[in-house]
């Protein structure tokens, strides 16, 4: 094993002897295998364990083991505590994603900091195998179906073409000590389900299951480089960023052959679920009503009529501005504020305004249900609402709609699009105020 080992190092040009490597280490059986056939190949490597406090004394029990293999190799072992539950009641992720997220965050946080050129993990062909039944299950599409990767930026997994029952039979012949995790006989867990109940009678059928998949990982991966350049390339004509907004245009989309296949490309970074992708492609077949919307762990996508426009989530929110005096007008970093004698039709980003007509403090707000104003070149009310439903406006852009209150508690400005009648320049004035958008 040691030779098939350092062979596959070689040939899929993982890392070198002259790499500084950061071993992360359980203390089960794999991690442990794993750190045997890097000192016997002589290579440089540290030790990283992570004690989770899952598992009562075991866990603990797992620390003490890490910390005496690392003495009895002479190498040396970087170890931390983590309140798994708390994060993942903070972070509202399951126990599984939140040591992953946690483990790695320090992994790389320790690779940066002492100069380490690779993490390397204990991953095998097994997990190869769980991995890619797991993401048939989630309905991942061929992305998923490359399952893990050897080499991923930093992090390198030499063991993925060895079995379990490879390492296993290398621990025992060479009377190596490790960890059992109990938890890991339990099939409560997705994967150990799997692994316990599902690939045992999978085996029947393939004996060989694991090295099948595992070549079909390979051919995956490259067949996904194929489609993911054509998908990416159909997305340049369709996908827009319009300042903190992506865009997508509904009508070159709908007459999209694959039209699944390139929603799910264009989407997936962005968190949204299989049945929320299947629902916006309806709604882009069917051009139903616009304003409905999905939300990802982060972001937010808007059906609009002509328009799917996906933004961050809190990257829109706007804190309240009160403006105490014409001081911090003229402070403002949003607006230039400038001194008028020439009487000229405003623009949409600009407001003219006579200087005694401003009642202090001013505030600048979102919209609000309800707020009316008189649209300049009207005679009467209208409500906000239906000014920007007039405008043609976007449902993000109603979102983000600011506006410039009186301290009298008047509209003076639906901001970049109309300021009110009742704020208009009276004949014969001399001089006035110009407040225009900063873009």
């Amino acid at each position: 094993m040691q030779k098939q080992f350092e062979s596959n190092i070689l040939k899929n040009k993982l890392f070198t002897k002259h790499d500084k490597l950061l071993l992360a280490i359980s203390g089960g059986v794999d991690s442990v295998v794993l750190t045997h056939l890097l000192t016997r190949g002589n290579y440089s490597f540290s030790l990283a364990h992570c004690n989770f406090k899952l598992r009562g004394k075991d866990s603990d029990m797992d620390e003490k083991f890490c910390k005496g293999l690392a003495d009895k190799l002479n190498v040396k072992l970087y170890s931390t505590t983590f309140n798994v539950k708390e994060y993942c009641r903070q972070n509202k992720v399951s126990i599984q994603m939140a040591a992953r997220e946690l483990r790695y965050n320090w992994f790389y946080k320790i690779l940066k900091e002492n100069d380490f050129d690779y993490i390397v993990t204990a991953h095998h062909a097994g997990d190869v195998t769980e991995t890619m039944l797991i993401n048939l299950l989630r309905g991942t599409g061929i992305n998923g179906l490359k399952g893990i990767p050897e080499k991923n930026d930093n992090v390198v997994r030499p063991l993925l073409s060895v079995s379990k029952e490879e390492i296993l039979e290398y621990a025992l012949k060479n009377k190596i000590k490790f960890r059992q995790d109990k938890s890991n006989l339990e099939d409560k867990y997705e994967r150990n389900f799997l692994r316990l109940k599902i690939i045992p009678l999978l085996k029947k059928i393939n004996p060989d299951i694991h090295k099948t998949f595992h070549k079909n990982t390979l051919r995956f991966a490259e067949e996904a480089l194929i489609v993911n350049e054509y998908l990416s390339e159909k997305a340049k004509s369709i996908v827009k960023k319009r300042n903190s907004e992506i865009v997508l245009d509904k009508s070159l989309l709908s007459r999209e052959k694959h039209l699944g296949s390139l929603l799910h490309h264009i989407l997936n970074p962005y968190g949204f679920n299989e049945t929320q992708k299947g629902n916006i492609r309806e709604n882009v077949i069917s051009e139903s009503i616009p304003g409905k919307k999905y939300v990802s762990a982060m972001y937010e996508l808007v059906v609009d009529r002509k328009e799917l426009i996906i933004t961050e989530i809190n990257s829109n929110s706007f804190a309240e501005i009160k403006i105490q005096s014409y001081n911090e007008l003229l402070e403002q970093k949003d607006f230039k504020v400038s001194k008028e004698t020439k009487l000229l039709s405003p623009r949409k980003n600009e407001l003219l305004i006579e200087k005694d007509k401003l009642v202090f403090p001013l505030t600048i707000r979102i919209k609000k249900t309800g707020d009316k104003f008189k649209p300049f070149g009207m005679k009467g009310f209208k409500l906000l609402s239906d000014f920007l439903k007039d405008e043609k406006v976007t449902a993000t852009e109603k979102k983000n709609c600011r506006l410039l209150i009186n301290g009298n508690g008047e509209i003076i400005w639906v901001i970049g699009y109309r300021s009110d009648e009742r704020y208009r320049i009276e004949p014969g004035k001399k001089e006035f105020l110009k407040i225009s958008v900063v873009e």
